[in-house]
């Protein structure tokens, strides 16, 4: 299958009207917190960004300005930042068939189609085939919000 990623930079005004969205900012507040609470004990809050909790230094080859979308990408944390891309993909483009697609390895955002929203992996350069292959184990329905847990816990460095 030939898949693409939405295409966030381009569509970036059409998905910024949407980032003050108090059920999208609870969804991220809420899923994310299981993240960093689970890895660490820290309470991610209202106003914070994903990006603010990052360990892997997957930019470093970016030359130039960075993206603002990058502020919601976490390396690793794809599980607990589904629901917020599908609240967001839905909000964006209310008429299409949003659903998780999961597996162990990667969690994702697909439209029945073509088209995956997923910030995470679009923003570390991951092919979109590549990316629906890994998270295609388990496909929610549409709008489905999916379960997801604490985060494993982390040693913090010495």
């Amino acid at each position: 299958m030939i898949m693409k990623y939405y295409p966030i930079v381009k569509n970036w005004r059409k998905i910024k009207k949407h980032l003050n969205n108090k059920q999208l900012n609870d969804i991220l507040v809420f899923e994310f917190n299981k993240y960093t609470y689970g890895c660490w004990e820290i309470e991610f809050k209202h106003g914070e960004f994903p990006s603010k909790y990052e360990t892997c230094m997957w930019d470093l080859g970016i030359i130039g300005r960075r993206p603002t979308y990058f502020r919601y990408v976490k390396h690793g944390a794809c599980h607990w930042l589904v629901n917020f891309n599908l609240k967001l993909a839905s909000l964006v483009e209310p008429k299409k068939q949003w659903r998780v697609v999961t597996s162990d390895a990667h969690s994702t955002v697909w439209d029945g189609e073509k088209t995956l929203f997923d910030m995470n992996y679009s923003a570390l350069g991951v092919d979109p085939d590549d990316a629906f292959e890994r998270a295609n184990k388990e496909q929610l329905k549409v709008n489905e919000f999916m379960p997801i847990g604490l985060a494993p816990r982390r040693i913090p460095a010495k």
